[in-house]
């Protein structure tokens, strides 16, 4: 089992829907922990399309296919 993640960070809390469209070809999370915080902040309207957050320095997006990994900065 992965390890619980130590940091998190909502960096953008809403985008552009338009904008995030882009994105949706991305990859998908691979820790399954990220992936169940990332669907909580969604279902618990606390990021909407286009917001983006950050654990353990992973960076997603979320778009209307679900949560895609950003690029590294």
């Amino acid at each position: 089992m992965a390890d619980p993640p130590r940091s998190l960070r909502i960096v953008q809390a809403r985008g552009d829907p338009f904008e995030a469209e882009s994105l949706e070809g991305g990859e998908p999370p691979r820790l399954p922990p990220h992936e169940a915080i990332l669907n909580k902040l969604f279902y618990q309207s606390t990021v909407d399309i286009g917001g983006i957050v950050e654990i353990d320095g992973i960076r997603y997006a979320c778009t209307k296919a679900g949560w895609r990994l950003l690029p590294p900065r």
